[in-house]
């Protein structure tokens, strides 16, 4: 499976300001990289020569497809642009119950194949995919900085209740899932039934399109995944976090997620580090004031740090 085969992604594009859509010779190049489990699908904005090289990891809302909003305009800065689907999300293909371990492993796999020892490699993630870009830079080596939209511990019971769709029950829910995992780790539950997947954009009529695509914000996820998740284990706390650097830029409007809960695990953080509040921007940063911010947060943070100007 292909985007060219699904037309959701299109549908999207109307809510972006205009030169961040998806057009033209603007389309990312489609290809999938295989291992024993997966064959995972790749956008990839070729560079000749890139400033930089940066890996977009999307969240438990999204795929790769939709990260076109950040990752067309690094394109045209200069920069070669990576953006997956993880697993359950997108065009990947996938065996199995799924994990959050998989994810990271999948991660790690995606830095070896990309790296060029002549090229800085910087890692972006939104949403959940912030703490995705911590872990895999955590377990990798030559990662020249790493940059989040948010950065969520959800092993964190009061970040598990912010983040729920039913907070009153979500530590309930928490320990129903470990308990469950074990027998039923294979069975498929919609993300949003879990989390307030319906905040994961400030315009309603985009996140209800979202939330109706089987492939981002409407995915089904395995109980292993949601266990997984809900129990992640972190090797590296934030105190022994060094290196890389590392740039959170929380959209300022987040109705799913406030920076708050994202500062708890930055503020622990014992790397080179700066925050930054994306002006009017929701969870889905794609406000034209946020998006301007971004870019210029981005482009800074990486020439800073290697990328060449």
């Amino acid at each position: 499976m292909y985007y060219y085969q699904d037309m959701t992604w299109l549908k999207i594009q109307k809510y972006l300001p205009v030169e961040n859509r998806l057009e033209g010779n603007g389309l990312p190049k489609e290809y999938f990289i295989k291992n024993d489990k997966y064959q995972i699908h790749i956008d990839h904005y070729y560079h000749r020569e890139p400033k930089a090289t940066i890996i977009i990891f999307h969240g438990v809302g999204g795929n790769g497809r939709l990260l076109s909003f950040i990752g067309l305009p690094l394109w045209r800065q200069g920069y070669e642009v990576i953006c997956p689907d993880m697993p359950l999300y997108g065009c990947t293909e996938y065996k199995g119950a799924v994990s959050y371990d998989d994810w990271i492993a999948c991660g790690i796999k995606l830095v070896k194949h990309f790296q060029k020892p002549d090229r800085p490699m910087f890692l972006f993630g939104l949403s959940a995919g912030g703490m995705l870009a911590y872990q895999v830079a955590a377990q990798s080596t030559n990662i020249a900085g790493v940059i989040a939209t948010c950065i969520l511990d959800q092993s964190d019971p009061e970040i598990v209740k912010a983040i729920a769709e039913h907070p009153d029950f979500s530590l309930a829910v928490k320990s129903l899932v470990k308990a469950f995992h074990f027998v039923g780790g294979k069975i498929k539950v919609p993300m949003k039934y879990v989390a307030t997947m319906k905040a994961i954009a400030n315009q309603k009529e985009l996140a209800e399109l979202l939330m109706q695509d089987p492939r981002s914000a409407g995915a089904k996820v395995t109980v292993k995944f949601l266990n997984s998740l809900l129990h992640m284990k972190i090797l590296t706390q934030p105190e022994q976090y060094l290196t890389p650097p590392f740039l959170l830029v929380h959209p300022e409007q987040d109705q799913w997620a406030g920076y708050e809960l994202s500062k708890k695990f930055y503020d622990r953080m014992a790397c080179e580090k700066n925050f930054y509040l994306l002006s009017g921007g929701g969870h889905f940063p794609i406000e034209q004031s946020a998006l301007t911010e971004l870019e210029n947060y981005l482009d800074r943070f990486m020439k800073e740090h290697g990328g060449l100007n």
